[in-house]
């Protein structure tokens, strides 16, 4: 029941910052108005005129401008500022966008074999208008000074508002070479005349300066779903692609995710990509998911009902796998990274924990060097808090920051409790109802930011006035590969080596390996014996964090959930839900779980740090006798399960939408909100009767499939990646000693019974985790203990990969990762020599562990490593290898 969570907990600000006005003016630039737009289709005159890097900013340059839709003709003409020829490149004419009943299209080219650090001089047009001629200037070598400026949201009241912040940072920062804007340019991405108001408060500046962006959630507001974004701007086609292209033999799920991955591909140009400029390579992701749904999801795409793919998973690990090789393989010293939902929240209620738990893992691996976000409409800026040093004011990874440049504000989350402190991270600064610029200057060693405060609006949190600065680092790094990031005012380390790090390398990184296919096969391989609740019941699982959820089943009590550390064993944390428990399922939408009550109410509590226990849906009463409850989040509807065999669904408002009778005996409900398939089961008296059937909810609730199984079904929960129901069996009359679990194979249509007592008896609950391959059964009885964990036989697959080090002659580099099999894998590291054309993997004597230590020396230099983790099962090996990591080695001092 995720539908409050944008409901109730947000609050926009409706106090709006007023513009600060600057004394001396260091520009020419006036703050401009809404720019001039096409008056008729038939309007050549060039608007909207916009330089964006290119993929390598030192050779190409990329140009885009509006006109009327009937222009279909347009050219750059370029040429070396001070020289008389001019080059002429034709424009490609992009399609024709409808927007206040005027029909308008743009133009680009991306003109190459430009020369680095040059000044050119260009205009665009055609034979019936040109605009005027502008300049602007390639990118130098790496190590060259530069600087240029982060704004967040701007979005609303553009003219009037953000104009004035524009102009204020470009004479703050008079010589920057351009903008990174985090999303959330304009608050209706189909409206042409707000986007007149964005490129009216960048006249002057878009056309000499580049222009970099990521699509926030409001560029997909209404029916062009982003088509305006892309067509503004020209940005480079170095995205993620599609992992294959060949469906044969292929089972329907693995067709589906082929056909997801071809649209997200499609859907990601010039969404997702990279430029390189002087040192720096720029990566922007496109952070939205739910809005991208349209454009993700094929026309034609291939019917699938079980093990089928989530296409918002797909659309967060292409660019996973993409963001891991573009930092991986990096020619730069340095990396930065823009997008617009943040991996930390500011703002009260919101938690992006999905794009936190595909991409934070990435950035801290591979040590970017600023995540730069928007979307909460306040600033903060902090670390996660493994990269702390012992020294206060100095970090060593990443720094993430978050800011609003527009008039637009929400009400901040506590500082000392939100998504930051309750997931690893701290905040250093913070400022709400604020709107900022940053200037970001960038040197060969160093990079220094700069928060300044644009505008405050009621309520306004700092004490730094307009024009001040709010907030202050530098990053320096040096040639040996020391990283440190420093507050304003603490002293800078010396490097430790004034060698330089060479360029050598035996190869690109190559990528992790993905794990073989294996028959399924289950076996018992553990228990859980910490839980105290009186009768073990339902039972969830956190798919991110491993943690298992079990409550109390009894008909008498509280109704006490408790969390279950997996790795440890322990119960880590519990609440009461005020009364006894039928359903107990976890909701990613607001990382809390879903309650069934025994009297048919229904409610949600948060369980996230800090915050456990706490009620997000108070207790609602339903008026049924509800026994199981899910949360469809791709219809935002609330599936209940009823005792006499209906399932009815509610809408947002938890009113009533539809019904379907499924069947007598009705125990537990389950939903794949990928596809809308509900599994339900049965819980009969006796055996060889339906004990599971699968629904189509999305076409008239239409059987799709059924299961005979013995008696007692009563708990459930689905592994829908691997196309797995896993059916925990109750004590039925006559048998309180019923129990065990039903695994079915839902590709197969194949049930297997593991009936013996080391798999439980009285069964309660069962919670999978499925990126884990691990099931918890909650046996009433607790026999033969609280919770039994079965696991489900995999070949290894690869959690964490190593990363390229640099170290200094003597030192030791370390290098980790990290691997996952059923039944446990084991470990080995292997060494590619730095040799021309080396493809010879050699493995490493007594290497055999997580961590592998290498002394460097001139002899490892440019030396390539990667682990290999090996089961066995049903009597053949499996090995899955780890992406490769170079080891740089540099002299000493």
């Amino acid at each position: 029941m995720g539908i409050p969570r944008t409901r109730s907990r947000l609050h926009p600000r409706s106090a709006i910052a007023a513009a600060a006005t600057v004394v001396v003016a260091l520009t020419p630039f006036a703050a401009a108005g809404p720019a001039s737009a096409a008056t008729d289709a038939a309007d050549a005159t060039p608007q909207h005129i916009v330089l964006t890097p290119a993929e390598h900013a030192d050779t190409a340059q990329s140009f885009t401008w509006q006109t009327g839709s009937k222009v279909e003709d347009g050219e750059v003409h370029l040429r070396k500022a001070g020289t008389k020829k001019w080059s002429v490149a034709d424009a490609r004419v992009n399609e024709e966008l409808v927007s206040g009943g005027v029909a308008t299209r743009t133009h680009s080219v991306t003109v190459d074999d430009l020369k680095p650090g040059t000044r050119y001089e260009y205009y665009v047009g055609n034979a019936a208008k040109v605009s005027d001629t502008y300049t602007f200037t390639t990118a130098g070598k790496a190590g060259d000074p530069f600087s240029f400026i982060y704004f967040g949201d701007a979005q609303n009241n553009i003219a009037e508002k953000w104009s004035p912040v524009v102009d204020q940072a470009f004479q703050r920062f008079p010589d920057a070479v351009g903008t990174v804007n985090a999303g959330d340019l304009v608050d209706v991405g189909s409206d042409n005349g707000l986007w007149n108001e964005w490129f009216g408060a960048m006249d002057g500046y878009s056309q000499t300066r580049n222009v970099i962006a990521a699509p926030g959630n409001h560029e997909y507001k209404e029916a062009d779903v982003l088509k305006t974004f892309k067509s503004n701007f020209e940005f480079p086609g170095d995205g993620p692609v599609a992992d294959s292209t060949s469906t044969k033999g292929m089972t329907d799920g693995e067709k589906q995710t082929v056909a997801y991955q071809k649209q997200i591909q499609l859907a990601l140009a010039e969404t997702a990509y990279y430029t390189d400029y002087q040192g720096v390579r720029f990566i922007t992701l496109n952070a939205t998911r739910s809005e991208a749904l349209q454009l993700m999801t094929p026309k034609n795409l291939p019917e699938c009902h079980v093990a089928c793919p989530n296409p918002i998973e797909l659309w967060l690990d292409m660019q996973r796998k993409w963001l891991d090789s573009v930092l991986r393989n990096n020619p730069n010293k340095w990396a930065v990274a823009v997008f617009h939902q943040p991996v930390f929240s500011a703002s009260e209620g919101r938690d992006e924990a999905d794009l936190r738990a595909a991409w934070l893992p990435v950035f801290e691996r591979d040590d970017i060097d600023l995540v730069l976000m928007g979307h909460d409409h306040n600033y903060v800026r902090g670390y996660v808090d493994a990269d702390k040093t012992g020294t206060p004011g100095m970090t060593t990874g990443p720094v993430y920051a978050i800011s609003v440049s527009g008039p637009k504000y929400y009400d901040p989350a506590p500082a000392d409790d939100n998504t930051w402190t309750q997931n690893g991270a701290t905040q250093v600064a913070h400022a709400a109802y604020t709107s900022t610029f940053q200037g970001i200057s960038v040197s060969k060693d160093q990079i220094h930011y700069e928060s300044v405060v644009a505008a405050k609006g009621d309520g306004s949190t700092t004490d730094v006035p307009v024009g001040g600065t709010l907030d202050s680092f530098t990053i320096t790094k040096y040639d040996d590969g020391e990283k440190y990031v420093t507050e304003a005012g603490m002293p800078i380390p010396k490097p430790k080596s004034t060698g330089k790090v060479s360029n050598k390398r035996t190869a690109a990184e190559a990528a992790a390996q993905q794990p073989a296919k294996v028959p399924l096969g289950h076996e018992r391989i553990g228990t859980l014996t910490a839980p105290t609740v009186a009768q073990p019941g339902p039972t969830t699982v956190n798919p991110t964090t491993g943690t298992v959820y079990v409550a109390d089943g009894a008909s008498a009590g509280k109704g006490r959930i408790e969390a279950v550390d997996p790795t440890t064993g322990k119960v880590t944390d519990s609440f009461e839900a005020g009364a006894p428990i039928k359903d107990l399922t976890y909701d990613p939408a607001f990382n809390g779980v879903l309650v069934a009550y025994q009297d048919g109410r229904i409610a949600s509590f948060i369980v996230s740090p800090g915050h456990f226990g706490d009620p997000y849906v108070p207790p609602i009463p339903t008026g049924m006798k509800v026994v199981s409850v899910q949360y469809d989040s791709m219809t935002a509807q609330v599936f209940l399960g009823l005792a006499d065999g209906t399932v009815v669904w509610l809408d947002e408002d938890f009113k009533p939408a539809g019904q379907a009778n499924v069947g007598a005996g009705l125990s537990a409900i389950r939903i794949d909100d990928a596809t809308g398939t509900l599994y339900v089961t049965y819980d009969n008296a006796t055996g060889g009767k339906p004990g599971l059937r699968l629904f189509d909810t999305r076409d008239g609730m239409h059987k799709l499939a059924e299961y005979t199984l013995d008696a007692g079904a009563a708990s459930l929960d689905v592994d829908m990646k691997a196309g797995v129901a896993y059916v925990g069996h109750a004590a039925v009359e006559g048998d309180a000693e019923n129990g065990g679990l039903s695994v079915v194979d839902l590709l197969a249509g194949k049930v297997t019974r593991f009936d013996e007592p080391e798999f439980g008896t009285a069964i309660g609950g069962v919670g999978v985790d499925s990126e884990r391959g691990l099931v918890y059964l909650a046996s009433a009885g607790k026999s033969p203990a609280p919770i039994i964990v079965v696991g489900r036989e995999q070949a290894p697959s690869i959690d964490a990969s190593p990363v390229a080090r640099i170290a200094i002659v003597g030192e030791t580099a370390t290098f980790d990762a990290g691997g996952h099999g059923m039944p446990t894998a084991t470990v080995t590291w292997e060494m590619r020599k730095s040799a021309p054309g080396n493809d010879k993997w050699t493995p490493i004597a007594g290497a055999t562990a997580d961590v592998l230590k290498v002394v460097a020396s001139k002899a490892v230099d440019g030396n390539q490593y990667r682990a290999v983790y090996t089961n066995s099962i049903g009597g053949k090996v499996y090995s899955t290898r780890s992406a490769s990591a170079t080891l740089r080695v540099v002299g000493e001092k």
